[in-house]
């Protein structure tokens, strides 16, 4: 059963990229406006679909909506427009680019921590420098951070140009799972996290992943669960379903869309 899910999302890849989506007129624009609201809607971001549409296509605001929401909506689309870009000059992985990225991230809403071992800036990418945890789960000593950054940076990197075929959706599943359990800032962890799974797709010429907020529970479940059983095929099922999902609503959108007929009315 396991293998057919594979080869079911290798069917649903093949056939949304016959498609060529990205050639209709702004496409790829509106998907990345909608996974950054599910992914800024995980984070507790109180904008509709819409009112984020409307914002990053108009920089209309939503009344009544905090401002905050807003600015994490904008700095998310920002960042994703850059590893776009990133992803297109095959940049390799290092600190500082995930430090780039975070920086994005949380550009317009990070602040800057005091602790007894220094300040550091959450707008400016910087490592934190205090203990976190996150519905009772302890992420590794800030001291450790440094380190294993390097090491999950080497380890991305010696796959990064190997892999092909349905092994580019497992290293993408595989980034954001190591990267999210390293946590290495006070805040947007799960935002980067998802931007670096998409990174590796980008990197491939593969299409966008989006996490379903509606299955946001299933989500961290998948994440708690991998770590409890030290098992990667747990979240690289889940990210497969979601992949196997967000593709299969374009395929199905695109083909009513395509055999709808057009009606004149006054």
């Amino acid at each position: 059963m396991r293998e057919n899910m594979w080869n079911e999302l290798t069917q649903l890849i093949q056939d949304y990229q016959s498609l060529a989506l990205e050639d209709h007129v702004d496409y790829e624009k509106f998907s990345m406006m909608s996974i950054v609201w599910h992914s800024t809607k995980i984070e507790g971001c109180s904008l509709t679909e819409t009112e984020t549409k409307v914002l990053l296509e108009q920089n209309i605001t939503a009344g009544g909506k905090p401002l905050t929401d807003h600015l994490m909506v904008k700095d998310h689309y920002e960042a994703f427009l850059s590893i776009k870009e990133e992803a297109f000059k095959k940049r390799k992985f290092s600190v500082e680019f995930i430090q780039e990225v975070n920086a994005a991230v949380m550009k317009h809403t990070g602040t800057v921590h005091n602790t007894v071992l220094g300040n550091f800036d959450a707008a400016k990418g910087d490592l934190r420098l205090l203990q976190v945890y996150v519905d009772k789960k302890y992420f590794p000593s800030y001291d450790k951070v440094p380190t294993l950054l390097e090491e999950f940076c080497e380890a991305v990197n010696t796959r990064l140009d190997d892999v092909e075929g349905i092994d580019i959706t497992k290293l993408a599943a595989d980034v954001h799972y190591n990267f999210v359990n390293i946590h290495p800032f006070v805040d947007g962890n799960g935002r980067t996290a998802r931007l670096l799974m998409n990174y590796i797709l980008l990197y491939h010429n593969q299409p966008l992943l989006k996490i379903f907020t509606e299955d946001r529970v299933a989500y961290i479940d998948a994440l708690n669960e991998t770590e409890e059983k030290e098992d990667l095929e747990i979240f690289r099922r889940f990210t497969a379903q979601q992949y196997s999902k967000f593709l299969a609503l374009e395929i199905d959108k695109h083909q009513k869309l395509k055999n709808k007929r057009f009606m004149m009315m006054f």
